[in-house]
């Protein structure tokens, strides 16, 4: 996996500095006659009161200019593996929300199912989907009083509202509706999931959170602002007449 500069503990949130061989370890596990290589990274988060593990591992084949270089060269290699074909967190496997949206502005009820769709995206992208995709039907619920019903329906009545959504939201809730889709078929009892890709499952986590943001932490926090600048003014008012 590639290594970045700062690096987030995914435990307790804490953001640190990357030190090779003090808080990350790299190693490379190379066979250069069949021109494959496993690659694993650990982190430790430095932070006191944590100190917990992350790992990492890739599995890919070599570029051409590699197989020359000797092993301890070749152990140095602290980027992605070209032609990665495995990619796996180890540990911690549940990774859950973002902390920064568990606050009082986002409802208890929308932040469980963005978590728990965090914590099955290794494990299971196509249920991670099924999961964001509730996540988005009850943040609309929530943040636009539309009577329940169906996903469609509701991303529908978005679209017509007297200060109606962006059409490019309207486009991302529709993708997410058909990517997290869950069906029953009770003729036969099968049960039919749309098959996506972590990487997929992952965009539309990543959609759910600018949506978090923009449609419950950001209106409390321009309220808050402007708050502040009517207080400013009134005490300026107030000195201004004493």
């Amino acid at each position: 996996m590639k290594i970045e500069n700062v690096h987030k503990c995914p435990y307790c949130g804490y953001t640190y500095q990357v030190v090779f061989g003090q808080n990350v370890f790299s190693h490379l596990l190379s066979d250069p006659g069949a021109n494959v290589a496993e690659h694993s990274v650990i982190f430790q988060c430095p932070y006191a009161g944590c100190r917990k593990v992350e790992m990492f591992v890739d599995a890919g084949t070599f570029p051409p200019a590699m197989k020359a270089k000797t092993e301890a060269e070749r152990n140095k290699m602290r980027d992605d593996l070209p032609n990665t074909f495995f990619r796996q967190r180890l540990l911690p496997l549940y990774v859950g929300g973002k902390e920064e949206f568990k606050t009082a502005e986002v409802p208890d009820t929308v932040y469980k199912d963005y978590d728990e769709a965090c914590k099955l995206l290794q494990v299971s992208p196509p249920a991670s989907a099924t999961y964001a995709r509730r996540c988005v039907q009850n943040m609309i619920r929530q943040k636009f009083k539309i009577k329940p019903g169906k996903l469609q329906n509701e991303i529908g009545t978005l679209a017509n509202l007297s200060m109606p959504v962006r059409q490019e939201v309207i486009d991302a809730l529709e993708s997410i509706r058909k990517m997290g889709k869950f069906k029953a078929l009770p003729e036969d009892d099968v049960k039919v999931i749309v098959d996506i890709s972590a990487k997929e499952a992952r965009k539309i986590i990543d959609i759910i959170e600018i949506l978090l943001y923009d449609w419950f932490i950001a209106p409390e926090e321009h309220n808050k602002r402007l708050f502040e600048l009517k207080s400013i003014a009134e005490n300026a008012a107030r000195k201004a007449g004493e």
